[in-house]
C-alpha cells in the first residue's frame, strides 16, 4: 500500500506539474513576445518587464494548489523543489520552441546582435581587456545551443532559485478544501 502510494504521487507530481507548465509557459510566451515587439514600442517592453513578477506569482499559486489538493497540506520541501523543476522545466520547453522560431527563422541576426551588445557592454564597463577580447573571439553558438543552454537550463536555474524561497511560502498556506 506504501509504494502504491508513492508511485500514485510521483504520477500526481508529474501530470500536475505537466498542467501548471502550460500555463507557466504560455505566460513566459506572451512576455517573450511583449519584449520583442518591445524593440519597435518601448511600452511593450515595459510591460513585458513588469510580467516578470507574474512567474513567482504563477509558482506559488500552482505549489499552493499542488500542495492543497495533492498532498492534504502535507507537502515536504523536497516534494515541493521536485514540482517546481518539472514545473519550470515543461514551461521552458514551450518557451524554448518559440525562441527558437524567432532566432531561427524570424529575426537570424538576434543571437548575433545580443552577442555584439554584450561585447559593447563589456567594452563600455571597461572590463579586463582580456576577458572583452575573449568574450569578442568567441564563436557565436547555434540557435539549438542558445536555446538550450539560455532557456531551458537557465529557466530551470530559475526555477530552483525560486522554489527555494516560495516552496517554505507555499508550505505554509493552508486553505482549506471545499467540500
Amino acid at each position: 500500500m506504501m509504494k502504491e502510494s508513492i508511485a500514485e504521487n510521483k504520477n500526481q507530481l508529474f501530470y500536475y506539474s505537466l498542467y501548471a507548465s502550460l500555463i507557466l509557459g504560455v505566460f513566459w510566451v506572451v512576455k517573450y513576445l511583449l519584449i520583442i515587439i518591445g524593440k519597435d514600442y518601448a511600452v511593450t517592453s515595459y510591460v513585458g518587464n513588469f510580467l516578470s513578477i507574474g512567474t513567482p506569482m504563477i509558482l506559488l499559486y500552482y505549489l499552493v494548489k499542488y500542495n492543497k489538493w495533492y498532498n492534504d497540506n502535507e507537502m515536504s520541501f523536497v516534494h515541493g523543489i521536485q514540482f517546481s523543476i518539472l514545473m519550470f522545466f515543461f514551461a521552458s520547453i514551450l518557451e524554448a520552441v518559440a525562441v527558437f522560431i524567432h532566432v531561427n527563422w524570424i529575426d537570424p541576426m538576434f543571437i548575433s546582435n545580443f552577442y555584439s551588445s554584450i561585447t559593447a557592454l563589456a567594452e563600455s564597463l571597461n572590463l579586463n581587456q582580456a576577458l572583452t577580447a575573449q568574450l569578442a573571439e568567441q564563436p557565436l553558438p547555434s540557435s539549438f545551443s542558445y536555446v538550450l543552454n539560455n532557456i531551458i537550463l537557465g529557466d530551470v536555474f530559475i526555477g530552483l532559485l525560486l522554489s527555494l524561497l516560495i516552496v517554505p511560502l507555499a508550505r505554509r498556506i493552508k486553505p482549506q478544501k471545499e467540500t
